[in-house]
């Protein structure tokens, strides 16, 4: 199991009733705030259902001013972590505008309306640091964002006026990239610097993270503070997600290469590590392990940017792999056709060439890739785990050397059959779990056997079977499997729905 496997086993597993998530392993409560800001990533990784129950539970703890946060004392921060999340669910669950629209009023209300200054906590109360001070209160940019969005998805301007004008508040404090401030720890100074790309001031961003960059050591750590040896679990994560964000993949990866190290077998981590640590040091908070998921789905995009030359823009007819396809889609004149996970879109572009009354869909998670596309291919940027189309959608899929990077290979999977029009054909091209070893690989990358890939198309409703192709004008050595899967028929499927060996429905009509 991957350590981004084991994270999402960690957040299973600590999800309150499959509701919420908890404030951490020894404290489990739920914890609205973190629950509000863990949807986007959820999305992020296909993981639908439990998103929409964090945000329908979000809704029962909605306090009746319209606020969140803790023992019944409304909070600004919290407030704009669930309107993150309800802001990013809110297409699919359009039942949340009423409670989405109290959070904002409040947000806005109770602040200073000359000014922008959002709610501060008193003194000495839950966000004091000790001898240190208390937390800046520019981490209220990372509320900002979230309000803009509901004003655009609500058409409220009266929300991003006051977005706009908190945001220059804000903007003019002094210290916002300064990380050698005595309150400056890591977690906090972290949603500064990703509060500042989110609102488009990324060269701020950057010289703060410059300023982090100077006490990042060679093994990828950045201490708590700027003053001790310990390391704050959260804050790393976050660098690691901001560099990733700023384009710095070395640093990025260097911070997630080290806190992987640290990993609990729960999947989870401890808040803090190293001597003199007292950031939660012996229990496992959640908000670590949402911003380990987010930097490293990050860090996989970042990684095909970056990487873009190295692969190839063309394919030609000869290659087994090519051979495969057109011997199994036929004529794809007048069909809606999707590459998911193209890369460059080489095999789009044969198909294209050799297809041009086709419909071609292009999808990939690497915007330096799709650069790459042919005109005339439809472009899409976006993962295989929550794909941006309709049910039922294409003709045929292909998805060539894609699933295996997939985070979540079963969810990825079976977007590829909601996708898949009745009758339509699928077909994975990827390599052979028998074969590990033979080529090198990223940590996240993950091959499968011969059954396998077959047996999910089978608990999807679909005929499948699996041969050996040839690559790169290469005789076919079981390096490289095909995977075809054909679709019934919309009436095959409401009929006589396909059941795997349990006997559960699995017909499509079953699925979703």
């Amino acid at each position: 199991m991957n350590p981004i496997t084991q994270a999402l086993a960690w957040v299973r597993r600590y999800s309150a009733g499959s509701r919420s998530i908890v404030v951490s392993s020894r404290r489990p409560i739920a914890y609205p705030e973190v629950t509000g800001y863990f949807i986007p990533t959820l999305l992020a990784l296909g993981e639908e259902a439990l998103a929409r129950a964090y945000a329908q539970w979000l809704v029962t703890v909605q306090a009746p001013d319209g606020s969140f946060g803790l023992s019944g004392q409304g909070y600004a921060f919290d407030t704009g972590q669930v309107i993150r999340g309800w802001v990013a669910v809110l297409e699919a669950m359009p039942e949340l505008e009423a409670p989405l629209r109290r959070a904002c009023n409040w947000l806005v209300k109770t602040a200073d309306p000359s000014t922008g200054r959002l709610l501060v906590p008193s003194t000495a109360g839950v966000w004091s640091l000790g001898a240190r001070g208390e937390v800046s209160e520019a981490i209220h940019l990372y509320t900002l964002q979230p309000l803009w969005k509901a004003g655009e998805l609500l058409n409220e301007q009266g929300y991003i006026r006051f977005a706009s004008r908190s945001r220059d508040y804000y903007l003019r404090d002094p210290h916002l990239t300064a990380f050698t401030r005595p309150n400056a720890l890591a977690h906090f100074y972290a949603y500064v610097q990703e509060a500042l790309v989110e609102l488009g001031f990324g060269d701020v961003a950057r010289n703060g993270m410059a300023e982090v960059a100077r006490y990042q050591n060679a093994q990828g750590a950045v201490p708590a503070y700027h003053d001790v040896p310990w390391i704050c679990a959260p804050g790393l994560a976050q660098f690691a997600k901001v560099w990733h964000l700023l384009g710095d993949a070395a640093r990025g990866d260097a911070a997630l290469r080290f806190l992987m190290e640290l990993q609990n077998p729960s999947g989870g981590f401890f808040g803090s590590y190293g001597p003199g640590a007292d950031y939660f040091p012996a229990d496992e908070v959640s908000w670590t392990v949402k911003y380990v998921l987010d930097a490293s789905q990050l860090q996989i995009a970042r990684h095909f940017d970056r990487t873009a030359s190295e692969y190839r823009n063309t394919i030609t007819e000869t290659d087994g792999r090519m051979q495969a396809i057109i011997e199994r889609v036929g004529d794809l004149t007048g069909k809606q056709v999707l590459d998911a996970g193209c890369g460059k879109g080489r095999y789009a572009a044969y198909l294209h060439q050799r297809f041009p009354g086709a419909a071609i869909t292009a999808l990939d998670i690497s915007a330096e890739m799709l650069q790459h596309v042919p005109p005339g291919i439809r472009r899409v940027q976006n993962s295989l785990l929550r794909m941006p189309f309709d049910d039922d959608t294409f003709d045929v899929v292909l998805c060539v050397e894609a699933l295996e990077h997939a985070v979540q290979v079963e969810v990825g999977l079976a977007e590829l059959v909601r996708v898949l029009a009745p009758s339509g054909t699928l077909i994975v091209i990827d390599k052979n779990r028998d074969k590990l070893g033979l080529l090198p690989m990223p940590f996240w990358e993950r091959w499968f056997g011969s059954q396998e890939i077959c047996g999910w198309m089978r608990v999807h409703g679909l005929e499948a079977d699996v041969s050996a192709v040839g690559y790169d004008g290469l005789k076919a050595d079981g390096l490289f499997l095909c995977w075809a899967g054909r679709k019934p028929s919309a009436r095959l499927a409401q009929v006589d729905p396909a059941r795997d060996d349990t006997g559960v429905a699995v017909g499509i009509a079953a699925e979703r």
